[in-house]
């Protein structure tokens, strides 16, 4: 998984590079708005990966091939309603959608409502992977996606469908997942378990699992947002160059926050199953510390040490405004990225107090951005605050659990 994850990072980062070089500015600035929109709309149906990951998982360590079955039947036949509707009002309100984002192609409003139905469907199968513990065929399809939308992106570009064929990419990539991701899925999707069986009669209890749908929604979104509202919160006290610095420092950062994320793919339906079985967690989960810990030094200190080379290697070239930028930015990702550990760890164990740690900082972290903006090197101080706080604050939890 760690290879599967490095290596799609690496194709999607490629990706990004080279639509900010083959696009002008002026398109690429307009592909990323629309971007943004989709990750934004998508985000109800995206923590969904991981309420399937948390049930699917728990069903296999019981054995309860039937619930696994009915379970993705279930949630492929609403899921593909919900995607059906989001397609719909981006169909009808086009050209509303497209003032706003002052284009006049309305035609890329509807790739956009392609591609949030196809995102609508995406984490049923990846999430099932991820809960079935099928990691060679998550790390498959992690990396068909990424190796797809590079290719397409490449080719439709080049062809001179700029905006639209660097969206397009990302909906053939998707399907194309998809159908890869169902091939080890299918005798699950069409299980059929002996007459008289214990398996033969499921209880899919919904309430519980609706129950789980909004607490993991708000955890997974407070999260989001306190590793992406910076560039959000210092537009009005920040030239658009400033911005740009601070974004280009950003991608360092952001390559630390997911390069451990192969760990907590694998440990998150690990813990499901074995707090399922009543078993001890803790281990676990201090195992996953520990590695995501190794792993961000390691990263970090070389980040820190070579700041010139991974800014002439991401960017192209090297701006002197982002040299002091790229130490905060280590160590605020790096704790972030064992906050995560955590995250995960309490959605997989039903312990929901993340929730209200992690969205109290939301209010905390914006607040002190919003009084401490002298500099971006003050701004990022800031981040760094909420950041070893957060952890600070679960670590303590967790010596607390076990005393």
């Amino acid at each position: 998984m760690f290879i599967a994850t490095t290596l799609s990072g690496i194709f999607n980062l490629l990706y990004q590079l080279f639509m900010i070089r083959a696009l002008a500015p002026i398109d690429f600035g307009l592909l990323d708005k629309l971007l943004g929109l989709t990750i934004i709309t998508a985000m109800p149906t995206g923590t969904l990966q991981a309420v399937v990951t948390k049930f699917i998982a728990s069903y296999k360590a019981e054995k309860k091939y039937a619930n696994i079955r009915d379970f993705l039947r279930m949630f492929l036949s609403k899921l593909g309603l919900v995607g059906i509707g989001i397609l719909l009002v981006f169909v009808i309100f086009r050209s509303n959608i497209s003032a706003y984002y002052k284009t006049d192609n309305d035609f890329l409003i509807v790739i956009v409502g392609f591609l949030l139905f196809a995102s609508t469907l995406f984490p049923l199968n990846i999430g099932a992977l991820q809960g079935l513990e099928k990691f060679k065929s998550l790390g498959t399809a992690s990396l068909a996606n990424s190796l797809l939308r590079l290719g397409f992106g490449i080719l439709l570009v080049n062809l001179g469908f700029r905006v639209g064929g660097a969206l397009t990419a990302l909906i053939i990539a998707s399907v194309a997942t998809i159908l890869i991701s169902f091939i080890p899925l299918r005798k699950y999707f069409l299980f059929k378990p002996e007459v008289g069986s214990k398996d033969s009669d499921p209880n899919l209890n919904l309430k519980d699992i609706a129950k789980y749908c909004f607490p993991a929604f708000i955890a997974l979104f407070s999260f989001a947002l306190l590793t992406n509202m910076d560039l959000q919160l210092i537009s009005p006290y920040f030239s658009a160059e400033d911005a740009g610095y601070f974004a280009v420092a950003r991608m360092i950062g952001k390559i630390i926050l997911y390069l451990p994320g192969a760990v907590t793919i694998v440990m998150f339906p690990k813990i499901a199953a074995e707090y399922t079985q009543n078993k001890d967690t803790t281990g676990t989960l201090k195992k996953s510390l520990l590695v995501v810990g190794l792993m961000c030094s390691v990263a970090g200190a070389i980040c820190i040490m070579f700041p010139n080379f991974i800014l002439k290697t991401l960017a192209g070239a090297v701006y002197p405004e982002c040299i002091p930028l790229v130490m905060p930015f280590v160590v605020s990702m790096s704790f972030y990225a064992l906050c995560s550990v955590f995250l995960y760890y309490y959605l997989s164990v039903h312990n929901m107090k993340f929730i209200y740690i992690a969205g109290g900082f939301v209010f905390i972290q914006a607040g002190l951005i919003k009084v401490f903006h002298n500099s971006l090197i003050q701004v990022m101080y800031m981040v760094c605050f909420c950041a070893i706080g957060l952890f600070v604050i679960n670590l303590f939890g967790l010596k607390r659990k076990n005393v």
